[in-house]
């Protein structure tokens, strides 16, 4: 059992590996390097045109936000070509017969995408501290917080794209991954909707119960956003951070085995 285990650990990182490798290589990770220093130039542009008093917030807002975004899009655009770009190659078909599960190939590519996620997310965080520094301006208290909290949404996002590209193309692969996050980031509207006394959810109906059903089941990617917190300094604990991964955790964990199960099924002959 616990060979079994190692042997399985072994291929999972052999795959990690190669799919960091080809992050780096990949044309996504130069333009990591190219919005880095796009973010000192615009945050210190826009810095300038701010109104007397407010040159911090703007470039403490205006940093976290494109590096919240941005972590969104590199996650959205490597995770859906990262399956397809095996089986267009038919390297899957080399892979396959060795002694490796299909599981272990999704683990092993999705672990891979969260580091480059990681490696991005500090060129980024250099360009904003420089930018941050260059007016003056000293680092926010909630900054790590903050980060780390925009890299678990990028994970989370990538392991509903990793899903999606188990059995679609990578151009609906990237619509549904889109909709999901823009869904998950609308719950928090629809729960107050929902418990509003008045208006168009207020009532018992199939619009109450599909808004529901949405609330329930989609992530709510609200929670990962702590901008307004870091800007008015309102403390962000190392408790609602470690809550806020395991959350994170969960989906990343039900999404990667609905995508194993699917991929299993699949036929590459």
């Amino acid at each position: 059992m616990g060979s079994e285990i190692a042997g399985s650990a072994r291929r999972v990182l052999a795959i990690t590996r190669n799919t960091v490798l080809e992050g780096v290589r990949n044309r996504a990770f130069l333009g990591m390097g190219i919005a880095a220093f796009g973010l000192i130039v615009t945050s210190i542009a826009i810095s300038g045109l701010a109104v007397r008093g407010q040159t911090e917030r703007v470039l403490i807002d205006f940093g976290l936000a494109t590096i919240s975004l941005l972590e969104v899009v590199i996650a959205i655009t490597m995770g859906v070509i990262l399956v397809y770009k095996e089986i267009d190659r038919k390297t899957f078909y080399l892979i396959l017969p060795k002694p490796i599960r299909r599981s272990e190939v999704l683990f092993g590519k999705f672990l891979g995408l969260l580091t480059v996620l990681a490696v991005s997310l500090v060129f980024m965080t250099i360009g904003w501290v420089v930018s941050l520094m260059s007016r003056g301006v000293a680092l926010p208290d909630g900054m790590p917080q903050a980060l780390i909290l925009a890299w678990a949404q990028a994970a989370l996002i990538t392991s509903v794209a990793i899903f999606f590209s188990t059995f679609t193309s990578p151009v609906l692969s990237g619509v549904f991954t889109f909709g999901v996050y823009m869904v998950g980031s609308s719950v928090t509207i629809l729960q107050e909707l929902l418990s509003a006394k008045k208006g168009m959810l207020a009532e018992p109906g199939p619009l109450r119960l599909i808004a529901r059903g949405t609330a329930a089941i989609f992530p709510d990617m609200a929670v990962f956003n702590v901008g307004k917190e870091v800007i008015l300094q309102i403390p962000i604990t190392w408790e609602y951070v470690g809550a806020c991964l395991l959350y994170c955790g969960f989906y990343c964990l039900m999404f990667q085995a609905a995508g194993a199960l699917i991929f299993q099924r699949r036929d590459f002959s």
